[in-house]
């Protein structure tokens, strides 16, 4: 009898846990254009345009700015926009989706403790985003050409 109620109690357990709902599919909005508008760790605002695009499971978000573009690679999960990337050290921001916003909070190796903000809002389809210019890199003080690439002078 006490094997059946345990078998009994099992066949529940095991149900409940099969019928649990899946995380909801990314949004069918995610992918495109957005201008982004952030804090820097010293207090300053900065300003980027980020594209964010579909890879099968995941996603490519790159953020274009003066300096340069920084590539990272994001998922949708629980109902967060979650991208890493490289930005001179390991980094991470998480996403609030918003209508057509993303409410993000960021952090990176090096700021431990420290969390920033991000907001991207999406440019509307087909229109030319602002691209900003991306500066020369430094030139070598002993040469007269050839940029600098990996040294910091």
């Amino acid at each position: 009898m006490v094997r059946i109620v345990l078998l009994g109690v099992l066949v529940v357990l095991s149900g409940a846990a099969g019928s649990a709902a899946p995380d909801p599919p990314p949004p069918p909005g995610l992918v495109g254009t957005y201008r982004c508008d952030g804090m820097n760790p010293d207090g300053s605002k900065y300003e980027a345009v980020v594209e964010i695009t579909k890879r099968d499971g995941t996603f490519r978000v790159e953020w274009i700015m003066d300096g340069g573009t920084v590539t990272g690679v994001g998922i949708y999960s629980g109902g967060v926009f979650a991208a890493s990337y490289f930005g001179g050290a390991p980094a991470v921001v998480v996403y609030k989706v918003d209508g057509e916003r993303l409410l993000g909070e960021w952090t990176m190796g090096g700021l431990e403790g420290a969390v920033y903000s991000e907001t991207l809002t999406k440019l509307p389809a087909g229109s030319a985003a602002p691209r900003p210019r991306p500066q020369p890199l430094p030139r070598r003080p002993d040469r007269e050409t050839g940029p600098v690439r990996g040294v910091q002078l």
